[in-house]
């Protein structure tokens, strides 16, 4: 439920051009008109866990804590090699 909430704020923010840094980056291999929205959720989930002390190592089980679905699993994978 978090990723898909997430998500929609994703969709709201970039619609209104709050967060134009969010709008055009893609990561390898995603360039669908929802990767900007899944981008947007899985950053906007993984900034909150820092913030409350669950800083993870591992995607995987950043992935299945808080739900974020398979289909993100690349996203969330380059996100993990970013930081």
């Amino acid at each position: 439920m978090p990723f898909s909430i997430g998500h929609e704020i994703g969709h709201i923010m970039l619609a209104n051009g709050d967060l134009d840094s969010h709008r055009n980056q893609t990561f390898a291999g995603h360039n669908s008109e929802e990767d900007p929205a899944d981008i947007f959720s899985v950053k906007l989930i993984y900034d909150y866990s820092c913030r409350k002390g669950d800083c993870f190592e591992e995607p995987g089980l950043f992935m299945q804590s808080y739900g974020i679905p398979d289909r993100v699993t690349d996203i969330t994978k380059e996100l993990f090699k970013r930081k």
